[in-house]
C-alpha cells in the first residue's frame, strides 16, 4: 500500500505542477488581455473590444486596429481564394480598407500577433514532442521534467486565445467541467472498481476512437463541417478521453502494486500521459462550447 500510494503521490505532484502552470500562464494572459482592453493597448499584438454576452457578462473580442494613416498597404491572405487579385493592394481611406478586409486581404503589421502566436506554438509544439520521447524512452527525468515545464508554460497563452475567440466565460465553465471530470475519472478509476486497463475491448476501442478522431481533424483542414458535426464530434472526443483518463489512472493504480515502477520516470511516464487526457478533454469541451 506504501509504494501504491507513494507512485500515486509523484505522480500526482506532477501531474498538478504542470497543470498548475498551464493554468497560470492561461489566467495571466487573459489578465493581460483584459488589462490592454481597459487600457486601450495591444497583447501580443492584439487588440480587443468589450461586448456582453448572452448572461450580461463582459466578453472580451480579440481585434486588430485599423490603420489611421491611409494610403494603407494591404496584403492578400490566400491567394487561392482570389486568384484574380494581386497580392499587395492600397486602400486609400478607411471605406476601402473594411472592404478588402472583407474580400480576405489584411493590413501590413497585422502579422505581429500572428507571429508572436506562431513563436509560442512553435516552441509549445517543439517541447510537446520532446517531452512524448523522453516520456517513452526513459532517459534524464531532469531533462524530461525541464520540456514538461516549458511546454505547460507555452500552452497556457494558446489556451487563453482560444477561450478569448469563442467566450473567455464559457471557457471558464469548460475548465470547471473538466476538473470535475478529471477528479471523478480519476476517482473511479484509481478505485479499481473496473479493470479498465486490462481490457482489451476498451483499449482497441480507444485506439480505433482516437484514430477516428485524428482522420476527422485532419479531413477537417481541407473541408468544412456543419457547426453540429463538430458539436456531435467534440461532445464525443470529451467521452472519448474521459474515458482515457478512467484507463490511465486504472493503470497508474496497477503500475503502482508493482514495485520496480515505483519510481519518478515512471510517475512521470504517468504525469504526462494523464496530462494529454485532461488537455484534450478541455478542448474537446470548448469546441463542444463554441459558436
Amino acid at each position: 500500500m506504501i509504494l501504491e500510494t507513494t507512485l500515486f503521490l509523484k505522480t500526482i505532484i506532477i501531474l498538478t505542477a504542470q497543470l498548475g502552470l498551464s493554468v497560470a500562464s492561461c489566467f495571466y494572459c487573459l489578465k493581460s488581455a483584459r488589462k490592454a482592453y481597459e487600457n486601450d493597448a495591444t497583447f501580443l499584438g492584439s487588440s480587443f473590444r468589450g461586448a456582453v454576452n448572452m448572461k450580461n457578462e463582459l466578453d472580451l473580442i480579440p481585434y486588430t486596429k485599423v490603420p489611421k494613416i491611409f494610403p494603407a498597404k494591404m496584403n492578400l491572405i490566400n491567394e487561392k481564394l482570389h486568384p484574380k487579385k494581386t497580392r499587395v493592394i492600397w486602400a486609400n481611406n478607411r471605406q476601402e480598407l473594411i472592404g478588402y478586409l472583407k474580400e480576405g486581404y489584411q493590413h501590413e503589421g497585422d502579422s505581429t500577433g500572428t507571429f508572436s502566436l506562431f513563436g509560442v506554438f512553435f516552441v509549445w509544439f517543439l517541447s510537446l514532442g520532446a517531452c512524448t520521447f523522453f516520456a517513452t524512452s526513459g532517459l534524464s527525468i531532469f531533462a524530461g521534467l525541464s520540456l514538461f515545464t516549458i511546454s505547460s508554460l507555452t500552452f497556457g497563452p494558446l489556451l487563453a486565445f482560444i477561450m478569448l475567440e469563442m467566450d473567455e466565460n464559457d471557457g471558464f465553465r469548460a475548465l470547471k467541467i473538466t476538473l470535475l471530470v478529471t477528479l471523478i475519472t480519476g476517482f473511479i478509476g484509481y478505485s479499481d472498481i473496473y479493470s479498465f486497463s486490462e481490457s482489451l475491448f476498451l483499449a482497441l476501442f480507444l485506439i480505433g476512437s482516437l484514430l477516428g478522431l485524428i482522420i476527422f481533424e485532419f479531413v477537417r483542414i481541407f473541408r468544412g463541417f456543419s457547426r453540429w458535426a463538430i458539436r456531435i464530434k467534440a461532445i464525443f472526443g470529451a467521452f472519448l478521453f474521459s474515458i482515457f483518463l478512467l484507463f490511465d489512472f486504472n493503470l497508474l493504480r496497477k503500475k503502482g502494486d508493482i514495485a520496480e515502477f515505483n519510481n519518478w520516470e515512471t510517475a512521470y511516464e504517468m504525469a504526462f500521459t494523464i496530462y494529454l487526457d485532461v488537455i484534450n478533454l478541455l478542448l474537446e469541451i470548448l469546441d463542444a462550447m463554441g459558436n
